[in-house]
Order: structure tokens, then sequence, then C-alpha cells
């Protein structure tokens, strides 16, 4: 490999050549490259003397180390020798970092060629852990809000830092970057995090993971990054036996902690209208544990009782009236539930919305018949049936 560096000094088309060959392993030889000359930040050569000049393309891979087969080109027959390269190039040329990861998202775009992402990850994971210096590590996580900021982008450095979470030299230093990461103010940092704890690193630090995500939960905006993170809660809670440790996490968060990142995190895992699983699974125990029943009052209340979780609170009101409607949950223990909650919490807008409706908003069927079914004081009871006859008059 340093045959190849000392004999190309002078030579950065077939260095580019290389470095896309390393990264575009296994794709055919005309996107290769093309790779190396988006590296290089140059068009197609115009010039028909310069096209016509030189070595051909499969004979500049060959001498770079590649195998050119038909029309693909791979490096997989020199085991190791794709991470020298890089090894190699990122301790020889540190001024490439910057340019290296540009090109990189430009590869892993939609409209790129590079469209595994997890071999290109696993390649910079075996950079820092061959380095064994957190500086690599925090080099790629500085790439997060300095790359383009894409779908792709992100499960890229999300796949890279889950790897290395769990390395042995790297891993402890890494998951304590996860944990101030949670804690950033840049919305994509935050939904990198949340990303990685939606992943393998959840199955491996499960508790580790929950402690992310109430970071990222806490959010003063239910933005991108909390949105990922109560994606990555639900699926969390899905997994097998998890949810005990989940609910009772979230349950703490909600109603000792008094958390934002409680609320958000009780009203995300009981939305039926996104997975009706733990909503099944905690009214089933419900039934059976008074316990269980009371915690799920409290975590209402909790939720109720802040202003910034109003919206939230309406919504799933609504998703419970709707599922009242379906065979899979116990209708009367729901009722119940809604019951108790709505009465202590009458002044609460969320409460005011289900009892006589918002102006210039059409409640559905099931919401109607949730009303109608709620046990409330007689005072209040009819002034509900005269909101409803004078809505229906109007």
């Amino acid at each position: 490999m340093r045959d190849v560096f000392s004999a190309t000094e002078n030579n950065p088309d077939d260095r580019a050549l290389l470095i896309s060959s390393v990264f575009l392993n296994g794709k055919d030889a005309l996107t290769v490259q093309d790779g190396a000359r988006e590296l290089l930040g140059e068009s197609p050569k115009a010039d028909v003397r310069t096209i016509l000049t030189g070595p051909d393309l499969t004979s500049r891979l060959t001498a770079m180390g590649a195998e050119v087969t038909g029309r693909t080109v791979s490096l997989d027959h020199k085991p190791g020798y794709a991470r020298a390269v890089l090894l190699h190039l990122w301790q020889q040329r540190a001024d490439i970092h910057p340019h290296l990861l540009k090109w990189l998202d430009t590869i892993t775009s939609p409209k790129g060629a590079g469209s595994d992402l997890a071999a290109i990850s696993d390649l910079l994971v075996e950079l820092a852990v061959a380095e064994n210096d957190i500086r690599v590590v925090q080099k790629v996580h500085a790439w997060i809000d300095n790359g383009a900021d894409s779908p792709e982008h992100r499960a890229l450095i999300a796949r890279f830092l889950t790897v290395a979470a769990e390395s042995d030299t790297l891993g402890a230093g890494v998951r304590g970057l996860l944990l101030d990461s949670a804690q950033e103010t840049s919305k994509a940092v935050a939904t990198v995090v949340a990303l990685v704890c939606r992943g393998e690193f959840a199955e491996h630090y499960p508790r580790q993971a929950l402690v992310r995500l109430r970071h990222i939960l806490d959010r003063p905006e239910p933005d991108e990054a909390v949105r990922t993170a109560q994606e990555a809660l639900r699926d969390i809670a899905a997994r097998d036996g998890q949810l005990p440790r989940v609910w009772n996490t979230v349950i703490k968060w909600a109603t000792e902690k008094k958390h934002l990142a409680g609320h958000r995190a009780f009203l995300s895992l009981l939305d039926p209208s996104v997975d009706p699983y733990v909503l099944q699974v905690m009214l089933a125990a419900a039934e059976l544990k008074q316990d269980v029943r009371e915690a799920l009052v409290a975590g209402w209340k909790a939720a109720l009782a802040d202003t910034r979780v109003e919206a939230e609170c309406r919504q799933l009101l609504a998703a419970w009236a709707e599922v009242r409607k379906t065979a899979d949950v116990p209708t009367e223990l729901m009722t119940e539930i809604i019951n108790q909650v709505v009465l202590d919490h009458l002044v609460a807008t969320p409460v005011s919305a289900l009892i006589f409706g918002e102006p210039g908003v059409a409640d559905g069927e099931a919401v109607i018949e949730l009303r109608k079914d709620l046990r409330l004081p007689p005072a209040l009871s009819s002034l509900v049936s005269a909101h409803e006859h004078a809505s229906a008059g109007s």
C-alpha cells in the first residue's frame, strides 16, 4: 500500500481513484471514476487529446491494487487493504479530512453512488478503532452539523456512532459523547443521538438509551429530534421484555420528576393511532393490578397539568375515543380512567375541548360517544347537553 502512495506522489488523479475504490467497493469502474472526479472537484475531460492520453481505466485501477472483473471494481481480494489506505490517508493527509467528509455526503446522497451506508460507516469505525483516538470520533461527530442535513447523512453517522459506542477501546468515551450530545441545542445532533438510541445501542445499553432519550424529549420545542426520540422510545418499548423497564422509567419521569420529557413520553407511548401495542398491554395490566391503573391516571393528570403538552393531550384524548370503538381494548376501563381524569382537570384546556368541543372544530362520532358515556356532575352534564343542542341548531 505504501508503494502505491509512493508511486503516485505526483498523481492526484490515481490517488483519488484509489480513495473512490475504497468507499465505492463493488461498484462499476465508471462509477468509481466519477467518484474520483467528484472528490477532486473536476468535471470529465472534454479535450479528445487528453482523453486518449495515458493508461486505460482498468490499468489504472489495477495499479492501485483493485481487481476489475467485467465492469466491477473490488478490493475484497486484499483483506485489510481498504482500512490501511484510509488509515494512511487520515494520518498523512490531515488536511483532506473535511473534504473527504464532504465528498462522502455527495456519494451517500439519494442520487449518489455509495448506497451501501453500512459498509462506508464500518470503514469509518475501523479507522476510529485503529487510531484508538476519540478525536477521530469527534471529527466525524462534528460532521453532523457541517455536512448535508439529509436522512442519509444522519443515518450514516448514527451507524458510525452505534458501532463505535460498542467497541472495546473507544466505547466508554463514545457513550459519554452521546450523553453530552443528547443535551446539545443542535437539532441535527440530537436527532442523530435519537437514531442511535433507536438502533442496536438500545439492545445492549437500554438504560443508557433511555437516559439519552429523556434529555432529547426535554427539548423546548417538539422538533424533529423530539419526534425521532418518541419513535425510538416506542421502538424500545415494543421489543421483547423491554416494556416493563420503559414503562417504569417513563411513569417516574412524568409523575415524580415532572419532566416535560416524561409527559411527552407518556402521551407518545399510549397513542394507539401510532401503535396500539403499549396501550393494549397497559390496559390489560390495569384490569388486573390497581397500581397500574393508578399509574395511568397519575400519568394523565401530570400531563394535563403541563400546558406545554396541551395539543398532545387533546390528540390523545381523541385517539382514545376512537380506539374505544374497537374490540381490542377494555372499553369500560378506558372510560373510567378518562372519567376520573376529566373530573380532576375540568379547567384544563384539553379536557374542556373534550367536553364542550372547540370552536370551528367538528367533533367525530367517537368523541361524541365518549362525551355521552362520561359520568359528569349533573350541573356540568346539563351544560354539555345545552351546548350540544345549541351546536346542532347553529
